[in-house]
């Protein structure tokens, strides 16, 4: 779901960085993934030539949404775990028109319910996972929807 919005980007010109910390994601990181988010955001915003644009994160990724909520970033966050306080409450004080959040109704990370009224754009996926596939349906139905989300993350991104 990350790689497709990149290239749009690309081709359209964009400077695109990437934060991959997978490798690093150890115990003690995950008693605190807050912190572990906040510490590889500051090492990466420390390498970066100006502040970013643009943001496009996916799960994990969405606890960088407090610090991009107080900033005028346009973002996607792509499976946000709203049933930590920390990021529901985040995408409830997001700046209007700057924020999409995409999530599936089979995924237990995604509850809307918990963030309260938000200025972000919600789109939420009927029978879609944590990896937005569609369960118990065919494989050609997950890719055409993961084409239309894309084509919204895309339009969202570059409007």
């Amino acid at each position: 779901m990350l790689y497709w919005p990149i290239l749009a980007l690309v081709e359209a010109g964009w400077d695109v960085w990437s934060v991959d910390w997978h490798a690093d994601v150890d115990d003690a990181a995950r008693q605190n993934m807050q912190g572990f988010v906040e510490s590889a955001l500051a090492t990466a915003e420390g390498a970066l030539p100006a502040p970013p644009k643009l943001v496009v994160a996916k799960s994990l990724g969405a606890y960088a949404l407090p610090h991009f909520a107080q900033q005028d970033v346009r973002a996607v966050w792509l499976t946000p775990i709203l049933t930590d306080p920390v990021v529901a409450d985040a995408l409830a004080r997001v700046n209007p028109g700057r924020h999409l959040a995409i999530g599936g109704t089979a995924d237990p990370s995604w509850r809307p319910d918990l963030i309260g009224t938000t200025s972000a754009r919600l789109v939420e996926v009927e029978a879609a996972n944590h990896s937005l596939v569609l369960k118990s349906k065919p494989w050609r139905d997950s890719a055409e929807s993961q084409l239309a989300i894309i084509d919204q993350i895309v339009t969202h991104l570059l409007s």
